[in-house]
């Protein structure tokens, strides 16, 4: 399973989440609340900080499960 960072709207608001993806690329799953940035170091921060860039030019999803 892999996992990137996306933006997601849920409610009219967008926010960063963590999203699970299965190994033919389709969303398995994402995380109930918003992430945010952490780190132990400055130098991992702004790599976190990086991949949460990278989530900005990526479609935004909707925090919903699809209907059955």
């Amino acid at each position: 399973m892999t996992w990137n960072y996306r933006v997601m709207v849920k409610d009219g608001e967008l926010a960063i989440y963590e999203v699970f993806y299965r190994a033919d690329g389709s969303v398995e799953g994402w995380t109930e609340n918003p992430v945010f940035p952490r780190a132990s170091t400055l130098k991992e921060l702004q790599l976190e900080l990086q991949r949460y860039a990278e989530a900005l030019n990526k479609e935004v999803l909707p925090h919903a499960r699809p209907a059955p």
